[in-house]
């Protein structure tokens, strides 16, 4: 999600563009470039995400590992190899941080630095409102956003390795930018869209949250 300040100007809001919306699947419409918390709704992300796989698509198996999955992944990390007894509200927060991409895919790291600052300023917009809708405040907290970073990059490696054919050794330097310590070495077999959705609902409300 956005790690630094950007130029706010050089993405236009839904006034300078009013045509540039989205329709969810509960009615609602949700602009692309400006989104209001008012517009979100969980589930609608959360379709999304069950349905945006990771790795481009190229994993092993017939079924894509998917970002719900991924979510999932990242908020057990978090909290078993992580931050042990992290507080709920934190738990819901990795469970929740790839939610963006419901609206603007899993972007890989290499077209990410492309796309440069105009894109982290799209994410950061739908993050700001995201954090609004959880009861977060206006912004993620330092130190539960570095933690669940450091899961994600835990699972990022875990799934490069096991899931996308990468060989541990190049995991860990470029997809985990040089990273030690212990991967993930529970299951991993991709879940289908409808049971990520039920993993990740379960594991939300598990954790305090309401969907």
């Amino acid at each position: 999600m956005l790690d630094k300040p950007v130029d706010a100007a050089s993405v236009p809001t839904a006034e300078q563009a009013p045509r540039t919306f989205g329709r969810m699947l509960s009615g609602r419409l949700l602009h692309l470039l400006d989104p209001s918390p008012l517009d979100l709704d969980l589930n609608d992300l959360l379709i999304g995400i069950s349905r945006v796989n990771r790795w481009c698509g190229q994993t092993v198996g017939e079924i894509g590992f998917n970002v719900a999955h991924h979510s999932c992944l990242v908020e057990q990390i978090l909290s078993e190899m992580v931050w042990p007894g992290a507080p709920w509200e934190v738990r819901r927060w990795a469970l929740s941080h790839d939610l963006a991409e419901a609206v603007y895919g899993d972007v890989v790291t290499p077209v990410k630095a492309v796309l440069g600052e105009r894109y982290r300023e799209l994410e950061g917009r739908l993050e700001r409102a995201l954090c609004l809708v959880l009861g977060i405040g206006s912004a993620v907290p330092a130190e539960w956003r570095k933690s669940v970073k450091r899961a994600d990059r835990i699972a990022a490696v875990t799934e490069a390795v096991r899931l996308a054919g990468w060989t541990e050794r190049e995991a860990r330097k470029l997809v985990g930018l040089g990273y030690r310590g212990k991967l993930w070495q529970g299951p991993l077999d991709p879940w289908p869209e409808q049971e990520a959705r039920a993993q990740w609902i379960a594991r939300f409300r598990a954790v305090g949250g309401k969907i």
